[in-house]
C-alpha cells in the first residue's frame, strides 16, 4: 500500500480528479486546503518581492490525499497529471508517493 498526495492549485481539477479516482476503483480520499510557502513568505512585507520566485504562489493549494494499493498507484499519477497538470508546467502542483509500513482501519475493498 502507498500514500498517494497530490497537491493541485487548480480548485476546478480535485473534481475531475475525485470523479477519476472513483472510476480506477479508488474510493477514499481526503481533500485538505492548504498555502504554499511562496502565499506565507509574499505577505512578510520585507521578502514580498521575493513572490515572483514561487510559481502559483498567488492561489491556495487543494491537497489530496489517498491509501491505495501499489498497482493502482501509477495509474492514479498519471490520471492527476492529466486532469490537473501537466504537473512538470512550474506551479501547477505536484504528486508522489509514500510507501505505508503500517496500516489499520481500512478494509480491504476501499483501497
Amino acid at each position: 500500500m502507498v500514500l498517494l498526495v497530490a497537491i493541485c492549485k487548480d480548485y476546478r481539477a480535485v473534481e475531475g480528479i475525485l470523479l477519476g479516482f472513483v472510476e480506477l476503483g479508488i474510493t477514499g480520499a481526503t481533500v485538505l486546503e492548504g498555502r504554499g510557502m511562496g502565499q506565507i513568505i509574499g505577505e512578510i512585507p520585507i521578502f514580498a518581492g521575493l513572490r515572483g520566485l514561487f510559481p502559483g504562489s498567488v492561489s491556495d493549494s487543494h491537497v489530496i490525499i489517498s491509501v491505495m494499493e501499489n498497482g493502482r498507484a501509477q495509474k492514479a499519477l498519471s490520471l492527476v497529471d492529466r486532469v490537473a497538470g501537466p504537473l512538470t508546467r512550474a506551479g501547477t502542483g505536484i504528486a508522489f508517493t509514500v510507501p505505508i509500513g503500517t496500516l489499520d482501519g481500512l478494509t480491504p475493498e476501499l483501497g
